[in-house]
C-alpha cells in the first residue's frame, strides 16, 4: 500500500509536469506556471519542474523573478550541459533587466560549461556591445555635463568680474 502511494505521488508530479509542458508548447505560460508549481508541491526538489517554471516565468516577462529562479537552480544541475542552460537563461533574464555586466558574467559561465554553445556566444557578444554602447553614451554625457559646468563657471566669473568693475567705479 505504501509503495502504491509513493508511486502515485511520483506519477502525479510527472503528470503535472507533462501538462505544464503541453501548455508551455501552446504558449500558455501562466497556465503552465500553475502546473509546474503543482508538480513542485508534490516534490519541491523536482529539477525539471523548477527549471520549466523559471522558463514559464521568463516568458511572462517577469525577469527579476526568473533570474532568482534560475539562480536558485545552479547548485542542482546534474551535469555541465544543464548548468550551461541555466546560466544561459539566467543571462537572458539579466539582459532583459538591463543588468549587462551580470548577464555577461552569466553567459561566460555558460560557455565555460559548454564552449560550443553558439546561441550563448551570440548573446554574450550582444550584451558586450550593449555595455560598450552604454559606456560610450555615459562618457558622452559626462563630457557634455563637464562642458556645461565649465561654461557656467566661466559666466559666473565674468559676472563677478563685472560686479567688481562696477564697484570700483
Amino acid at each position: 500500500s505504501l509503495l502504491m502511494s509513493v508511486n502515485s505521488m511520483a506519477q502525479n508530479k510527472k503528470t503535472h509536469l507533462r501538462n505544464g509542458n503541453d501548455l508551455y508548447s501552446d504558449s500558455l505560460f501562466n497556465e503552465a506556471e500553475t502546473k509546474y508549481r503543482k508538480s513542485l508541491e508534490k516534490d519541491q526538489d523536482y529539477f525539471s519542474a523548477s527549471y520549466n517554471l523559471a522558463n514559464a516565468v521568463y516568458k511572462q516577462e517577469r525577469f527579476e523573478e526568473s533570474s532568482a529562479l534560475f539562480d536558485g537552480l545552479k547548485d542542482n544541475a546534474k551535469d555541465k550541459e544543464e548548468l550551461s542552460r541555466i546560466y544561459h537563461n539566467l543571462g537572458n533574464s539579466l539582459l532583459k533587466q538591463q543588468k549587462l555586466k551580470e548577464s555577461i558574467a552569466a553567459y561566460k559561465e555558460a560557455l565555460r560549461n559548454n564552449p560550443n554553445d553558439e546561441d550563448t556566444r551570440h548573446n554574450l557578444i550582444v550584451a558586450q556591445q550593449m555595455l560598450q554602447q552604454q559606456e560610450q553614451e555615459q562618457n558622452q554625457e559626462n563630457k557634455e555635463e563637464k562642458k556645461e559646468e565649465e561654461e557656467t563657471d566661466k559666466k559666473k566669473k565674468e559676472q563677478e568680474q563685472n560686479q567688481e568693475n562696477q564697484e570700483n567705479k
